[in-house]
């Protein structure tokens, strides 16, 4: 017995001295883990000489992720077209990308959702560019186009009716008044009814406001009059509204704003009627609102402060509360495209994904890999 605790403790010694004498270099080669911030899974690449931007992401019925994305030469140009690619492992593995909406004008900012029966949404907005920086920007409209077969073919797109969109001669900025965009997702109520949210500015110019615009047939149609103001300010824009479906039956609405805090408003009626924004101090831009199984809701977004890095790194919270604020114990660096070459503003639009309890997937953009990209996180994460 002796002898074979001798040998034992000989043994254990010398492992532990060829430990001590392997070079820190070679430890130091082995990479991280893949879906971690400085090894972030690569969802979508654009083609050469391309980049790709503005993902969103859904977890179909089947457990399946479908992710949409703008690919085009710049931020700005004419050549945006909207790509789709579905990963079948969790987001580890994707499918080659393939175009689901192109035509000879910037078509960009795809949102996605899937109803009850299966059918999935993807709502996006359209610009014209010709002759610009020479002459104001046209926006074109806002569409809706559906998909049977849960992202594999798409129906001819069907426009969005709102008060913003009109003939005008008013330049606010490098575009011409009179048009509504859209970055989030269509809703879809207990009821059925289904709410796509809007920001723009009305024909006769003045501060942007933000709007939702009902449709009561499945997404077929969006009347005109059946579009109900969010908010409205005087002195700044409302941008990019999100909403969200929370436990109690109210809708949650985080909004961007152009002076780069993000606005709060809530409807207890289906969102017909809004309560009047009101700041959260928050510097959130470009953000993403997700409910989780539990009722609680993850908010990603493009932070602004500079706590996590200069840019515009995509950031987390998780909010415990929904229904009664959007604080947080914490927040999170989750990605910064810094990582792969200097600090940038743009990237974020983060999308994410609760791919079981507790576990999360978001996909942001990498203007340096030309890619989206995704990180996985876990609850604990968010929590102190």
């Amino acid at each position: 017995m002796r002898c074979l605790l001798r040998r034992a403790t000989a043994a254990l010694a010398a492992s532990t001295m060829a430990l001590a004498a392997t070079p820190t270099a070679a430890i130091a080669a082995e990479p991280p883990p893949i879906g971690t911030p400085t090894n972030p899974v690569v969802v979508a690449a654009a083609e050469s000489g391309k980049r790709a931007f503005f993902g969103d992401m859904i977890k179909l019925g089947d457990g399946r992720l479908l992710v949409a994305y703008r690919e085009s030469v710049a931020h700005i140009d004419q050549d945006g077209r909207i790509m789709v690619t579905q990963s079948r492992d969790q987001g580890r593995t994707w499918t080659t990308p393939l175009v689901a909406i192109d035509t000879p004008i910037d078509d960009r900012d795809p949102k996605l959702m899937q109803m009850r029966d299966g059918t999935v949404l993807m709502n996006f907005f359209r610009t014209d560019w010709t002759g610009y920086p020479g002459k104001p920007v046209t926006l074109v409209g806002t569409f809706v186009t559906r998909s049977t077969d849960q992202g594999g073919t798409w129906s001819t797109p069907s426009e969005v009716g709102t008060a913003m969109e009109g003939p005008s001669d008013v330049v606010v900025g490098a575009y011409y008044a009179g048009h509504a965009a859209t970055h989030g997702p269509i809703l879809q109520l207990r009821n059925g009814d289904l709410l796509v949210p809007l920001y723009g500015r009305l024909p006769e110019g003045g501060a942007g406001p933000a709007t939702v615009v009902r449709s009561t047939d499945g997404g077929r149609t969006w009347p005109r009059e059946n579009e109900s103001v969010i908010g409205r300010a005087d002195t700044f824009d409302f941008q990019e509204p999100n909403l969200s479906l929370l436990g109690d039956g109210s809708i949650l609405s985080v909004i961007r704003t152009s002076i780069n805090i993000a606005y709060v408003s809530r409807s207890y009626d289906g969102g017909r009627a809004w309560t009047t924004p009101v700041s959260t101090g928050l510097p959130a831009s470009s953000h993403h609102q997700l409910v989780l199984h539990n009722g609680d809701l993850l908010l990603t977004y493009g932070d602004l402060s500079g706590t996590f890095g200069p840019g515009r790194p995509t950031v987390g919270r998780l909010l415990q509360h929904p229904e009664r604020d959007i604080d947080a114990q914490r927040d999170i660096l989750i990605y910064d495209a810094a990582v792969h070459g200097p600090a940038t503003a743009d990237q974020a639009n983060p999308s994410s994904v609760e791919l079981r309890p507790n576990r999360f997937f978001t996909i942001t953009s990498d203007p340096h890999l030309a890619a989206i990209v995704g990180v996985y996180t876990g609850r604990r994460d968010y929590l102190r």
